[in-house]
Formats: structure tokens, C-alpha cells, sequence
């Protein structure tokens, strides 16, 4: 081992010259103790490198000569993202922590500008600006995505069933600002459009299981049905004739069951079909012991006294894809 040991260090002596040496010039003590870095991150104009470390503390140094210029300290939790705002704010510095908070500091008086809370029994992982008209604030919450307002500090949604786990990182796609990515330690990478009304299930591109399979004899067209965890479900259409073969879902199935749908049942496979289903979409069973019958929108008045007071939907407002309500 001692012989193959010497033959790489050799070998890569004698191919020093294919890449270049660099020598460290200035080394920091940002503390003293067993502390230690986490990230490091500069300004837009390369002015101030900020510095979180595990004490809770955020450090401010010049990137060319590394001269200390001051800290923030107010997270009582370890500091998880920092990251500095935009071109408009070039001296905002924000930064958010297992203490449940988002902060904004100002890079010339050393002072908190504002803290967004998202409860003392919380932790959050990762945040992003972004939106349409770049005022939303997005956070990784345990397994929940929060949505703020940064300018007025309101909180706009919470997004439930997407995850199952700790979303560590949510990110805006830059060029297309309201469009959201999340990563999560359940796995899964999801796609959210903010635009509108943001809701898990406007934005269900990923599934936790498939159910069924729907072939529809008169429009010649055919769907797989997804379903979470949390009893959602997807009619996703396949395009069987090109790439891209599962498309967005067309219709979502929502607050009915609370747990694993394990049965569909279309009323377009019944016998008579959607001619004598009297505005019933279809019915669904699972795990929670629930057996549900959904109406399409075009229902009548009357189908609203058989909804069950246990099954309450969601509010419907701003919905762009199909709805159906469980009675």
C-alpha cells in the first residue's frame, strides 16, 4: 500500500505543469473555539463577503483584503441560507435558520431591517425571491413550502402535500420568475407555477403512486391516475403518439379522502356511461375507509345537499384546471 501510495504522488508531481499552483494569502480567525464555517457569499458588486458560522452569527469581511467590518446577531437557531438581495438592494443581506425565521440586515448600519416567522416550532431550510412581480419570498418548512409578501411581511400560501419530508431547497427559475423548484429529502423535485392562486394541487406534477389507468372509447384518449400520500388525486394524460408522454393533470380530485386511494371508478366505464351519470364524475375508495363520489362542474344545485360536512373542499376560486366535489 505504502509503494502505491508513493507511485500517485510522483505520478502527479511530474504532471504539475498541466495545471496551475496557488498559494493561500491571508487566512481569517473568525472565531475561536470549535466553531466553524457553513457558507460564504459576496455582494453583487463584490464589495462585502458575508460569512455564517455555527454560532449563530453572520460575519462581514472585505473580499480582497479580508479586513473585518462588522456582524449580525439574532438567530437563535443554525443559520441554513444567506444569501444578498437583488440589484435594487444591493446591501440587503438575508438569511433564514432552524429558528423558524427569515431576516433582512443592512449591510451599512449593521442593523435588522425586518423578520418573518414562520412559528417557533419550525425550521427553515432555504429561501427564494421571485414571482411574477418579484415580491413573493418562498421558504423550505419542514416539509411545507411558505409563500410570503415580502413587502407588506403577509403570508400568501402554504403549500401541504407536495412533500413528505424536510423541502431543503426551493429555488425561482431566473427568466422565468413565477416558476418555483423544490427538492426535498422525500426524493422528489417539484415544479410550481405562482402565478394566480397557489395551491398543491394546481401545481400536482408529482405523485406519490399510480392507481389506475382510464381509456376513454369516444375521445380515443388515455390517462394514468396519481395519486399522495394525503389523499389527492390526478387524471394525467398520456400522449402515447410523441415524446413527452405524461402530460400535466387535467383534472384533480381533492378533499375527499385523507389517506391512500386504492380504487377509481369512472362513470364513463359504467354501463350507460356519462349519458346516465346525472353530473357524477366517479367514485373513489381508499385506506381512510372513505368512499367518495365526485360531481363535475357542470352539476346541479341539488347534488350540493348530498356533500358530506366531513369532506369539505377547498375554495374553488381561480381554479384552472377541472374540479370535483366529493359527496
Amino acid at each position: 500500500m505504502e509503494e502505491t501510495e508513493m507511485e500517485v504522488e510522483e505520478e502527479s508531481l511530474s504532471n504539475s505543469s498541466t495545471f496551475k499552483r496557488f498559494g493561500i494569502k491571508n487566512s481569517i480567525q473568525t472565531n475561536f473555539g470549535d466553531d466553524y464555517v457553513f457558507q460564504i457569499v459576496s455582494s453583487e458588486e463584490n464589495s462585502t463577503m458575508a460569512v455564517s458560522l455555527s454560532t449563530n452569527t453572520i460575519k462581514l469581511y472585505s473580499p480582497v483584503t479580508g479586513q473585518y467590518s462588522g456582524e449580525f446577531k439574532g438567530h437563535s437557531g443554525t443559520i441554513n441560507q444567506i444569501s444578498f438581495s437583488g440589484p435594487s438592494t444591493p446591501h440587503i443581506l438575508n438569511s433564514c435558520s432552524s429558528d423558524g425565521t427569515i431576516r433582512a440586515w443592512d449591510t451599512r448600519t449593521f442593523k435588522q431591517v425586518y423578520s418573518l416567522s414562520a412559528g417557533s416550532s419550525q425550521e427553515i431550510f432555504s429561501f427564494s425571491f421571485g414571482g411574477s412581480s418579484g415580491n413573493l419570498l418562498s421558504s423550505g418548512c419542514k416539509s411545507q413550502i411558505l409563500f410570503w409578501d415580502w413587502r407588506n411581511g403577509n403570508r400568501v400560501a402554504c403549500l401541504e402535500e407536495s412533500h413528505v419530508d424536510d423541502v431543503t431547497q426551493v429555488h425561482f427559475v431566473p427568466g422565468h420568475q413565477n416558476k418555483l423548484l423544490s427538492a426535498s429529502v422525500d426524493g422528489l423535485i417539484c415544479t410550481f407555477d405562482t402565478d394566480g392562486n397557489i395551491s398543491d394541487d394546481d401545481n400536482l406534477e408529482s405523485v406519490d403512486y399510480f392507481v389506475d389507468c382510464h381509456y376513454s372509447d369516444i375521445d380515443d384518449r388515455l390517462w394514468v391516475i396519481g395519486g399522495t400520500n394525503a389523499g389527492t388525486l390526478g387524471y394525467f394524460p398520456v400522449n402515447y403518439n410523441g415524446v413527452g408522454a405524461i402530460a400535466s393533470p387535467e383534472a384533480v380530485l381533492e378533499g375527499g379522502h385523507t389517506g391512500v386511494v386504492r380504487s377509481v371508478l369512472p362513470t364513463s366505464s359504467m354501463h350507460g356511461g356519462p349519458a346516465h351519470s346525472q353530473g357524477v364524475f366517479g367514485w373513489t375508495g381508499g385506506e381512510d375507509g372513505r368512499l367518495c363520489c365526485w360531481l363535475s362542474d357542470e352539476s346541479s344545485e341539488i347534488y350540493r345537499s348530498w356533500i358530506s360536512s366531513a369532506l369539505v373542499m377547498k375554495s374553488p376560486k381561480n381554479r384552472r384546471k377541472n374540479r370535483h366535489n366529493p359527496y
